[in-house]
């Protein structure tokens, strides 16, 4: 009885930090005036996802008994990391928008242009590189979050993830278009939480698998040393 009331206690007590940040994230997007200010709202979010799990939820606790110093309030948080990632989060947000943009146009070609034979191919071609972009796209936040990496690196190590971890990165994808679906059923929910649960159960499946290094936020050059899980955690390659 107490561990199912502990339960309910603690999915309340997640739930409402989900929607606090929403809030929050609603809030830091107008300031940027929606276009500087969305991806840098986002990036805060996935921010302060990491340092939750990395702390296992818990302000006063740390890694190995220590104790951690105390965290700032949600609010100061979220400023500081929006303010931390605003150049950042925009050249790497509109990366991606770029990318997007890119293959909308290409599939706008060949719904128009009569290619002839070529046209089944390419249209399949285009659906593979499709996934294999929103694999990415679905990673990239974490991905962002845990490594201080360029732009370039950064798009580098989401296709890497989506390449060497194919498994990982489509339960990942797969994770994130189940929250879009349960959105796409229930609209009520969108306003509730927006994009704040499909970052926060991506961030919770790629943590829980074992290959982001667990500690502090990784400088560049030592990702590639860490990114890689101890073969008795992976299973092999």
């Amino acid at each position: 009885m107490n561990r199912l009331l502990g339960w309910h206690i603690g999915l309340g007590e997640t739930g409402l930090r989900l929607f606090q940040l929403h809030l929050l994230w609603l809030g830091w997007t107008l300031v940027g005036g929606v276009v500087l200010g969305v991806f840098p709202a986002t990036a805060a979010v996935y921010a302060v996802l990491r340092k939750d799990l990395m702390r296992g939820g818990d302000d006063g606790g740390g890694q190995g008994g220590a104790r951690a110093a105390p965290r700032a309030r949600l609010r100061t948080e979220f400023r500081a990391a929006w303010r931390r990632e605003f150049r950042a989060a925009n050249c790497l947000g509109y990366t991606f928008v770029a990318i997007w943009s890119l293959l909308l146009f290409d599939r706008h070609l060949l719904t128009t242009v009569d290619l002839g034979a070529l046209g089944p191919l390419l249209a399949g071609l285009l659906w593979l590189l499709t996934v294999f972009v929103f694999g990415m796209t679905a990673c990239v936040g974490t991905l962002s979050a845990h490594f201080s990496e360029s732009v370039p690196a950064l798009v580098r190590r989401s296709a890497v993830f989506v390449l060497a971890r194919p498994v990982y990165a489509a339960v990942n994808a797969v994770v994130v278009a189940v929250v879009l679906c349960v959105y796409y059923l229930i609209p009520g929910l969108v306003p509730v939480f927006g994009l704040v649960v499909p970052a926060y159960f991506s961030f919770v499946y790629i943590f829980s698998t074992g290959i982001l290094p667990n500690g502090t936020r990784h400088a560049p050059s030592t990702t590639s040393r860490t990114i890689t899980p101890s073969p008795a955690r992976s299973g092999g390659r």
